[in-house]
């Protein structure tokens, strides 16, 4: 067991460069930002060179640069390199931008709809246990009021959100599906209204990548893009 190999994560040199640049940092600074990262410049200088570094690592320096570490590993090139039509391909890599990718992405990747909605019950002192005596109808429509509730308070003391959105406009957006009654929208999915045992197999609780959050996250994509 010693000599087990610690798990890397992929660096893209050119894109840790670029937010490095972006920041007014160096990787020198990263060294004496110690309390921080935790690292020396010479550790960091040779993940570089290897092409590769400790996941935590990368985690601490992609905070203290306000990037996801995906940015820095390369994921979003990665997966622009796969589009086989040369031109979506090119117009796919313009829009990598490190200010579309910051940090507070993965943080909130880290915490997922499923945690977010269960502790905002918790702190409220209802168990999951009560939420679920309600009838699946109900507890589909109380989970599209608590968006709508908790959006009007964010849009009635900000404007706008950390990406620059109009927080009127994703009001309106989140208050235009309460009352839906589709199968397949995620609320629907994690209640089995109207789906059989084998259509929500494939559903995880423990995989917040919702659809919900997913179309949150392409009406923002779709903001910046315009």
């Amino acid at each position: 067991m010693g000599n087990k190999t610690a798990r890397k994560t992929p660096i893209n040199k050119d894109r840790f460069m670029e937010v490095l640049r972006l920041r007014n940092c160096s990787i020198r600074k990263l060294g004496e930002a110690y309390e921080e990262i935790e690292r020396t410049e010479k550790t960091i200088r040779r993940c570089l060179d290897s092409g590769e570094m400790p996941p935590e690592l990368l985690d601490k320096i992609a905070k203290y640069l306000d990037v996801h570490p995906d940015y820095l590993s390369g994921v979003y090139d990665a997966k622009a390199d796969k589009i086989e039509d040369a031109f979506l391909r090119s117009l796919s890599r313009s829009f990598i931008k490190p200010e579309k990718y910051p940090y507070l992405l993965k943080a909130k990747s880290d915490i997922g709809y499923t945690t977010y909605f269960e502790n905002i019950l918790t702190m409220n002192d209802i168990s999951i246990e009560l939420f679920k005596t309600l009838p699946p109808e109900k507890r589909v429509l109380f989970r599209q009021e608590m968006v709508v509730a908790i959006m009007r308070v964010i849009a009635k003391h900000f404007t706008r959100d950390s990406f620059g959105n109009d927080l009127s406009e994703t009001l309106s957006y989140c208050e235009s599906f309460v009352g839906d009654n589709d199968p397949f929208s995620y609320f629907h999915q994690l209640e089995g209204i109207g789906l059989s045992e084998d259509d929500i197999d494939f559903i995880d609780d423990d995989e917040d990548g919702s659809d919900f959050e997913k179309r949150m996250t392409e009406k923002h994509r779709n903001t910046e893009n315009e």
